[in-house]
């Protein structure tokens, strides 16, 4: 029964939340706080979203908070649904409202850069806030990916030594505990400054659940009357676009700087990534409001989606070369956190299949055919379903182990999903995948 919970504070992630919960309830372990608060003991709670959420726990947040809100205003959902199609985020929003279900089933979240691996703080807010509140906690727009600087105070934020991501292990890293003061660094740049206070700006405006307009046809307009457009609207320089712009932000020394594939994916209405987005209409000038709350007509819409067969046919040609050494980085990420089970909340091992390759980088159909360091990728992740499957036993095989208690085959289904019928063509794989001791101590469990 949960009796108590602390006040969120603003711009507080639910997971720093959850981290105060756990330091305020007085419980004396990571295990017990998260068995209050999640479906079971074996869901992992997300840092960026909120987790699944147990019975008790949902029914007291809604008496607190509207969920939708919490969604809405402590999570990162702003960063990954911000400029996906109205249905697309209509849909985010009530799984991740009522299902709880993996956010990496709903919209692209890519692998993050090595600037972006770990979570992040002002030295300037650690203070503030242990004078106002008593404690400090994790502002969730300091996470923004490719946010370098705290846009309240233009200090420059500190990567702290916890995992941004979700983790297979259950651990709870309230910021108080977990942060280094450090001596502030104040940006004096004042584009550094204003890209970041742009990005703070856009991540920050009213999510519109009324409207559908594509992002590429708000970004079309905008590069009317530049030199990144004919007159006539019918023809974009696309790489003089993304060459202009990688050198602007690499002067700003940006972690990741917007790839001439990623810019045309954007304007053809193909790829929704926050920062890209971001980068374009910062470059062009594009107003916040015209970007967060555009009033384009139906007419104006539509005169955008009528080029798209043109730009599909006339805008540069891509190289494939450096599109394949552009994306085998990228794929080899995906590819090593799907197979590692990194990538799912749970920490489940998965097959890597090509399906989900092209699902979580937005890649159109076939195009893995024409890249061949992507496909060299793809081939030394290959395997068969019974040894993904036996993968899965061993990785739930000690995930069980490490908590010391008793466990059977039925708690190994449960987080396998792994049917007993397949059992014998299983086994030669769990020998392969797991040390002799455990291989043995695991077929006489399943057997």
């Amino acid at each position: 029964m949960i009796v108590y919970l602390p006040e969120i504070y603003p711009d507080e992630l639910v997971y720093s939340w959850f981290c105060r919960y756990y330091v305020h309830s007085g419980c004396l372990t990571h295990k017990t706080a998260l068995q209050e608060i999640l479906y079971n003991r074996c869901n992992n709670p997300s840092k960026e979203f909120l987790g699944h959420l147990n019975p008790q726990m949902s029914a007291a947040l809604q008496q607190y908070y509207p969920i939708e809100n919490l969604v809405l205003y402590n999570t990162m959902f702003p960063q990954y649904a911000r400029f996906i199609s109205l249905d697309q985020k209509k849909e985010a929003l009530y799984h991740i409202e009522h299902d709880f279900c993996d956010a990496h089933h709903l919209f692209s979240i890519l692998p993050r850069d090595d600037e972006d691996k770990f979570m992040k703080y002002c030295p300037i807010c650690v203070n503030e806030d242990r004078q106002q509140y008593g404690e400090m906690y994790w502002h969730r727009i300091h996470q923004i990916r490719n946010m370098q600087i705290c846009t309240k105070h233009n200090c420059r934020l500190v990567n702290s030594a916890v995992i941004a991501k979700s983790e297979q292990t259950f651990t709870l890293c309230p910021a108080e505990s977990f942060v280094i003061q450090q001596k502030p660094t104040i940006e004096t740049d004042p584009l550094k400054i204003a890209f970041a206070k742009y990005m703070t700006d856009v991540f920050n405006a009213p999510m519109d659940l009324e409207r559908d307009i594509p992002i590429s046809a708000v970004l079309y307009h905008g590069m009317r009357n530049t030199k990144y457009m004919k007159s006539t609207g019918k023809t974009r320089y696309t790489k003089q676009l993304a060459e202009d712009m990688k050198a602007y932000y690499t002067r700003l020394n940006l972690s990741s700087i917007a790839s001439m594939y990623q810019i045309q994916r954007v304007l053809l209405g193909d790829r929704f990534d926050f920062s890209v987005i971001c980068q374009i209409a910062f470059y062009l000038t594009v107003n916040i409001n015209d970007l967060t709350n555009p009033t384009l007509t139906a007419v104006q819409i539509e005169q955008e989606q009528e080029q798209n067969t043109h730009y599909m046919k006339d805008r540069t040609p891509i190289d494939w070369a450096v599109y394949d050494a552009e994306t085998a980085p990228i794929l080899e990420q995906v590819a090593k956190s799907i197979y590692n089970g990194s990538a799912s909340e749970t920490g489940r091992p998965e097959r890597v299949s090509e399906k989900m390759i092209y699902r979580e980088l937005e890649l159109p159909k076939h195009r893995l055919e024409v890249m061949p360091k992507c496909r060299a990728i793809m081939e030394r992740y290959n395997e068969t379903y019974e040894e993904n499957w036996a993968r899965r036993i061993v990785w739930a095989y000690n995930k069980l182990k490490s908590k010391n208690e008793p466990f059977y085959w039925s708690d190994i289904r449960r987080l396998t999903g792994v049917k007993k019928k397949n059992i014998e063509a299983i086994i030669p794989y769990i020998r392969k995948h797991a040390k002799e001791e455990t291989a043995d101590a695991i077929i006489v469990l399943v057997k």
